[in-house]
C-alpha cells in the first residue's frame, strides 16, 4: 500500500507538481522583491514619526536603498555592475537624457521665477530644509554636490536598477507601477507639510510621471547611466532654487 508521503512525493515530481512548485517559488520571489521596494517607506514614516531631522536621521532610509538590495542580489547571483548599473552601456540615448534632463531644469526654475510666491511660503520651505536636511546657507554649498551626484546615483541604482529593473522582469504591470509610486510616495512624504493639499497632489502626478519617464530610458538604455543623468540635472536645478532661497 502506497503512503501518503509517497503519493505526495510522486505529485511533486509530476509535471503539474512541477509547474506548481516553481509558480509558488516565482510568487514568493516577487512578493520579496515587492517587499524590498517599499521597504524603505516604513523607515521613512518612522524618522517622521519620531521626528528624526538632520543630517544622520533624515539618511537612515538611504541604508535600506544600498543594503537589502546589495544581499538580495549577491543571494540570487545578479551582478550589480553588470546586471544592475550597465555603466558599459553609458552611451544609449544619452543625447535623449540630456535633453530630458534640460527640460526638467527648465520646467523647475521656470516655476520657481514665475509662481513660486504663489504657490507656497518662501519662509516655511526654508525653515523646513534646515530642520528636515540641515541645508542652510551655510551648509547648501557643501549638501549641493552629494545631492546631485551621490544621492542621485542611489536613488537610481535602487528605483531604476534594482526596483524596476528587477521586478518588471517578474511582473510587468507591478513592475513598471510599484517603483515609481514608491519614489512618488518617498518624496511626497518628506514635504507633505509645505504644500497645499492641491498643490501636493499635483506635484505627486509629476513625481510619478518623472519615475516612469526614467524607468522606460533605463529600459531603453540598457544602462543607469541615462536616467542618472536626467536626475542630476533636476537636481542640480532643485539645488540652484534652494541657493536662490537660502541666499
Amino acid at each position: 500500500m502506497v503512503s501518503t508521503k509517497e503519493m505526495s512525493d510522486v505529485a511533486r515530481k509530476t509535471p503539474f507538481g512541477i509547474r506548481r512548485a516553481e509558480n509558488a517559488q516565482a510568487a514568493w520571489a516577487t512578493g520579496l522583491l515587492a517587499g524590498l521596494v517599499v521597504l524603505p517607506l516604513g523607515m521613512v514614516v518612522v524618522q517622521l514619526a519620531f521626528k528624526l531631522d538632520g543630517v544622520v536621521g533624515y539618511s537612515l532610509y538611504k541604508v535600506l536603498f544600498l543594503v537589502p538590495p546589495l544581499i538580495y542580489c549577491r543571494m540570487r547571483g545578479i551582478r550589480v555592475v553588470g546586471d544592475v548599473l550597465k555603466p558599459g552601456n553609458w552611451r544609449n540615448t544619452l543625447p535623449t537624457a540630456i535633453g530630458l534632463g534640460l527640460a526638467c531644469a527648465a520646467i523647475f526654475l521656470g516655476v520657481y521665477f514665475v509662481a513660486i510666491d504663489h504657490l507656497v511660503d518662501r519662509s516655511v520651505i526654508v525653515e523646513r530644509m534646515g530642520a528636515q536636511f540641515s541645508v542652510t546657507a551655510a551648509t547648501v554649498a557643501l549638501v549641493a554636490p552629494v545631492t546631485i551626484f551621490f544621492n542621485s546615483l542611489l536613488e537610481e541604482f535602487f528605483s531604476r536598477g534594482f526596483a524596476f529593473g528587477q521586478l518588471v522582469r517578474r511582473q510587468r504591470i507591478l513592475g513598471r507601477c510599484l517603483p515609481a509610486a514608491a519614489f512618488s510616495v518617498q518624496h511626497l512624504l518628506f514635504i507633505n507639510q509645505w504644500l497645499a493639499p492641491g498643490l501636493l497632489a499635483v506635484v505627486g502626478v509629476g513625481l510619478f510621471v518623472f519615475a516612469w519617464i526614467l524607468q522606460m530610458l533605463y529600459e531603453k538604455a540598457d544602462s543607469i547611466v541615462a536616467p542618472w543623468v536626467v536626475h542630476i540635472l533636476a537636481d542640480l536645478a532643485m539645488m540652484t532654487i534652494a541657493l536662490l532661497l537660502l541666499w
